[in-house]
């Protein structure tokens, strides 16, 4: 089973998503963008970060690091503000304990899980209206090490699983495997850098993403 996203389209859209649902039904609701060098539309983008999110744009040196904060924080605030009724730019954010961004809910108005990813000239987003949601998003690079990764940070069953496969079957497998991972352990507001996580007592559950050529994803749903 894999989920397509739903894709972001800078020309018709208008930075207006009330034409389209935010949420599926009974599953996680992806969204997929890719980056835009229009002035105009970054600008507009701009307009709707708070002031410490454009404090975090300007602390990003490479242009393209700039842009995947930008396209992805703004349209957060744009489908995150359709959904609660509310203009992009009053949408307000906290952080868990362990660093999750969460949306501050308004009196009255049933909370919103999120999560944003972004690689190369692809952004995701995805929603649940109740449970807690991770996604990930890698281009994949060809010439990667992965073997080495892969010992590293992978349980030992996994390591050697892409181990036992056919050579041509390695690679893609490796970022399959990732970005399983990293959905899963964002979905939890933990990452590959923690020593150590434990899975709490929950069904979970990780659907593959179909994605652009050349780009791997994930989507993993925590149900308590």
């Amino acid at each position: 089973m894999t989920i397509t996203p739903e894709n972001w389209t800078w020309d018709s859209a208008k930075l207006d998503p009330a034409r389209h649902p935010i949420l599926a039904e009974n599953r996680p609701s992806v969204w997929q963008a890719t980056l835009t060098d229009d002035a105009n539309t970054l600008a507009q983008l701009t307009s709707l970060l708070s002031e410490e999110e454009r404090c975090r744009l300007a602390r990003l040196r490479l242009h393209a690091d700039q842009r995947r904060f930008l396209i992805g924080r703004a349209l957060l605030r744009i489908f995150v503000g359709n959904y609660m009724n509310l203009p992009a730019e009053r949408v307000e954010f906290n952080h868990g304990p362990c660093g999750k961004p969460a949306v501050v809910a308004p009196t009255g108005t049933s909370a919103l899980q999120f999560n944003v990813s972004h690689s190369g000239q692809l952004v995701l987003l995805a929603f649940h209206q109740v449970h807690e949601v991770g996604v990930d998003v890698e281009e994949v690079q060809e010439n990667l090490d992965w073997e080495a990764i892969a010992m590293r940070v992978f349980p030992a069953h996994e390591y050697r699983r892409l181990l036992d496969l056919n050579p041509e079957e390695g690679l893609p497998a490796f970022f399959q495997t990732w970005t399983r991972h990293e959905a899963v352990l964002k979905s939890m507001g933990l990452g590959f850098s923690d020593d150590k996580y434990t899975v709490p007592e929950t069904r979970l559950t990780c659907v593959d993403l179909a994605l652009p050529e050349g780009y791997q994803g994930a989507v993993a749903t925590l149900l308590y």
